[in-house]
């Protein structure tokens, strides 16, 4: 049966998803956010599967289940996750607050079979009229923001831009029958009957687990490129910005700073030196001493010139085929303006530029 074979595709999606969310590196607000989605995915699709096709006689559980109300919620956490890497807990309570309240209201009309019987049909209109408002608004909201053009990751602008599609679907899906039931008689199979909505969860979670796997791939890098004296010097495509100071008196700290930078943890754009610090368990100040002591500047030059260097390995592949936006936040600069800005510092060129210097000498 089509039905089961899209729940068990789900529950297999959504068990490898979250195996992969499990074994990133580094794990972001917005990565988190996404692992309660695929939670709450999980879930709902077990509980469907449970009341409304495995135990007989069950199936108002399934369609009186609230669980529609989180997806546009979901979507606006992920947008302020991304975008301004903070999701208070006010802004939760506040778009939660439907569900929480369709929640308690869902199990008084299970405990009763009197409500259901006679409010059945207001309770699954008011609640289906929810789902199609929620899937309307929260993708307009956060469409009118007009600030997902600027992500520079392309994988999340499809996720974004994909998932409201997905949202805007299931509303025209669903409120054309909602409308029908001030005429008609309202039928609860009607707005959830098929495999439509399923289906769309399938799809949905298939990007998840995209996303992930890709977010996965571009963080597990070789590790450890050595910092000796020679890394800096002159190799055959690229000309090194950084200089350390070789009449530098040792320092205590040095090994594990250097070993620490080798395993490229300032890729991540949400890196700083308060997280080296807390990291490293060394203060900052004599973090940032050491910076300027070995490499001869300070600390946010010296991670951001090592991530230049990173985007110049990337653009002196012969196989390069990223977005140079894309590029330029998977090696940890988090905004167009602070990337562009510090590789023309270093390479006196824009991307494009150097990319064009370089490919005479890939041939």
């Amino acid at each position: 049966m089509l039905i089961f074979f899209i729940y068990s595709a789900i529950i297999v999606i959504c068990l490898l998803s979250y195996q992969i969310y499990s074994n990133l590196p580094q794990k972001g607000l917005f990565e988190k956010i996404l692992s309660l989605l695929i939670i709450t995915l999980l879930i709902h699709t077990v509980f469907a599967a449970l009341f409304r096709d495995i135990i007989p006689g069950y199936k108002y559980v399934d369609l009186g289940a609230p669980f529609g109300l989180l997806y546009g919620p979901f979507l606006y956490f992920g947008y302020l996750a991304f975008k301004y890497k903070r999701v208070t807990g006010k802004t939760i309570l506040i778009h939660g607050f439907p569900f929480l309240i369709m929640s308690v209201i869902f199990v008084i009309f299970l405990s009763s079979e009197f409500i259901r019987f006679q409010y059945g049909k207001l309770y699954y209109v008011v609640l289906y009229s929810m789902f199609g408002l929620s899937w309307i608004l929260y993708p307009i909201s956060v469409l009118l923001k007009g600030s997902i053009s600027d992500f520079l990751q392309l994988d999340t602008k499809r996720l974004y831009y994909y998932f409201i599609i997905l949202l805007l679907v299931l509303a025209a899906f669903i409120i054309p029958t909602i409308m029908s039931s001030f005429i008609d008689k309202f039928d609860v199979g009607k707005p959830v009957s098929g495999v439509t909505v399923y289906l769309i969860m399938m799809i949905g979670v298939s990007m998840i687990y995209n996303y992930l796997f890709r977010t996965l791939v571009s963080q597990v890098r070789p590790q450890g490129f050595p910092l000796s004296n020679h890394s800096f010097k002159k190799n055959e495509t690229t000309e090194y910005s950084l200089k350390v100071n070789q009449n530098v008196k040792e320092s205590p700290y040095k090994e594990k700073i250097l070993q620490y930078l080798e395993e490229k943890r300032y890729l991540s754009p949400e890196f700083n030196i308060d997280v080296m610090a807390r990291d490293l368990k060394i203060s900052r100040p004599l973090i940032s001493q050491f910076f300027k002591d070995y490499f001869n500047q300070n600390a946010l030059k010296t991670i951001n010139a090592l991530r230049v260097e990173e985007v110049c390995k990337e653009l002196s592949k012969e196989d390069f085929d990223m977005n140079i936006d894309e590029l330029a936040l998977r090696c940890g600069f988090s905004s167009r303006a602070s990337f562009y800005r510090n590789f023309n510092l270093e390479k006196k060129c824009t991307p494009i530029e150097y990319r064009e210097m370089v490919i005479p000498n890939l041939n």
